[in-house]
């Protein structure tokens, strides 16, 4: 659209109706974006947008915030503290924040750091889709270059997305940092202490730090106990006033209330809770994500030593296959997959048969056979996975299993990518001791343990299963 060009006098009107409601300035950005380029031309709108992040948010952006998300957008804390609910909006007030700061100061930095390049991602994905949206006049006069992980804007700002990783992060000089799910942070202590916040010193520069409440035995955790820092807490009930929760979600919040207490406290009342009977512990789960590790995609080839764990399901359970990668004495989590309910057995023989053909090698795949019995190995045989070996489902093996993922997480030896899917799954695993001294273990009536059940075998294929062949040296003569 040609953008209009308006008298002072016209432009003078046009920027009192804006500044009039809300609403004006949204209607406008929806309707005449030629009269949005027009009226920032305005330098007394170019001061307010400079102080109001809110309304650059609706003129300029086009999104209408909650109230929750205004006080992000506009408080001024050096150090502060966002501990929402999920799906109430936090990502997106982190992205216009990001925006906002970039576009009014000029020769800045602001980083974006996530657990997994993945997640710090999630946040930019955002913020390349709100600066797509604004009008194509102002977009060019304030946006320079656009890469995947690095934005560039005309006053010599920046936005760089980054994962949780020391050797990444170093070198930088920061005006401000975004920190998202901080409690996933294997490295908490070394990475804020070390390399972050140093990166802020000669800049006097901000930090907002984010999270679903998971663990405490996290510097988040301790950030929330810390006066210094400013926090801004809210529930599911100011996202359902806010319009943000509706129908089938609040069915959800309510279902979940109901049937997982402790998932309903933490993940929408933003609370910091955990089961006593818990196996694998939030605190142990948050230490074994690595910034730098990312899953092997199924369409992808793949060198290494790999062993896969198979845990059969079909009606009421899920498939899962995991897939773990031994690289020195590390166990690293590359691969998992979920299939949907009622997915055929042949399915699940087909994606691991793929996977062998396209991964070299796989030294080792352990399948639960607990209900197939051995003919189901005999079919993977058949199908061509002849690494193939059941594992029988017993109160002893399955103690022995979980024994030792538990006992490989705690010694830092397993790690995985960033899933917060995974990780919920697996922190729902509980335990009972008996009298007899054995450990019994199971998951409450509403949810799945199948992924738990499949990384399980996966390690103990890692652990068990002989060692490859060598490979022969030839003689040089």
């Amino acid at each position: 659209m040609n953008s209009l060009k308006l008298s002072e006098e016209s432009r003078g009107r046009l920027v009192e109706h804006v500044l009039e409601s809300e609403s004006n300035a949204l209607n406008l950005w929806m309707e005449e974006p030629s009269l949005v380029s027009e009226a920032v031309r305005d330098e007394d709108l170019l001061r307010r947008l400079a102080e109001d992040p809110v309304l650059f948010s609706l003129l300029i952006l086009g999104y209408p915030p909650t109230d929750y998300q205004k006080e992000l957008l506009r408080c001024r804390s050096k150090r502060l503290l966002v501990r929402w609910p999920r799906q109430s909006g936090k990502t997106r007030g982190l992205a216009i924040y990001a925006i906002w700061f970039s576009v009014f100061h000029a020769r800045n930095t602001t980083l974006i750091v996530g657990p997994s390049r993945r997640q710090s991602m999630i946040v930019g994905d955002l913020i390349h889709m709100y600066l797509d949206g604004i009008p194509r006049r102002i977009r060019r006069a304030l946006v320079r270059k656009k890469l995947r992980t690095t934005i560039y804007f005309r006053n010599g700002s920046r936005i760089v997305m980054l994962p949780n990783s020391e050797n990444l992060l170093r070198g930088y000089t920061a005006h401000l940092i975004i920190v998202d799910e901080a409690a996933f942070f294997d490295n908490d202590e070394s990475i804020f202490q070390h390399v972050l916040t140093p990166m802020l010193a000669t800049t006097d520069g901000a930090m907002i730090v984010s999270s679903t409440p998971w663990g405490k035995n996290t510097l988040f955790y301790r950030f929330n106990m810390d006066d210094d820092w400013t926090k801004l807490h809210i529930t599911w009930r100011e996202a359902k006033r806010a319009g943000v929760y509706k129908g089938e979600f609040l069915k959800e919040i309510e279902k979940t209330r109901k049937t997982l207490p402790l998932t309903y406290r933490m993940e929408y009342e933003a609370e910091f809770v955990e089961e006593v009977d818990t196996w694998l512990t939030q605190d142990i789960l948050a230490k074994v994500c690595r910034g730098a590790l990312e899953y092997i995609p199924f369409e992808k080839k793949a060198d290494g030593r790999f062993y896969l764990g198979v845990d059969l399901g079909e009606r009421v359970d899920h498939s899962v296959v995991a897939a773990i990668q031994k690289k020195g004495g590390d166990l690293n989590l590359v691969h998992i997959h979920r299939f949907p309910l009622k997915t055929s057995l042949a399915s699940v023989m087909g994606y691991v048969k793929t996977l062998r053909d396209r991964w070299s090698r796989i030294h080792a795949v352990y399948i639960d056979n607990t209900k197939h019995g051995d003919y189901i190995i005999q079919d993977f045989h058949e199908a061509g996975v002849p690494e193939s070996k059941g594992v029988t489902f017993t109160q002893n093996t399955k103690q022995e299993m979980a024994q030792l993922l538990k006992q490989r997480m705690a010694e830092g030896v397993f790690h995985m990518p960033f899933d917060r899917e995974t990780l919920d799954e697996l922190n729902v695993e509980r335990y009972e001791l008996t009298k007899t001294g054995k450990i019994t273990l199971s998951h409450p009536y509403g949810t799945h343990d199948d992924r738990f059940w499949a990384l399980a075998l996966a390690v103990l294929a890692a652990e068990t299963a002989p060692p490859p062949p060598s490979i022969p040296i030839a003689r040089t003569i």
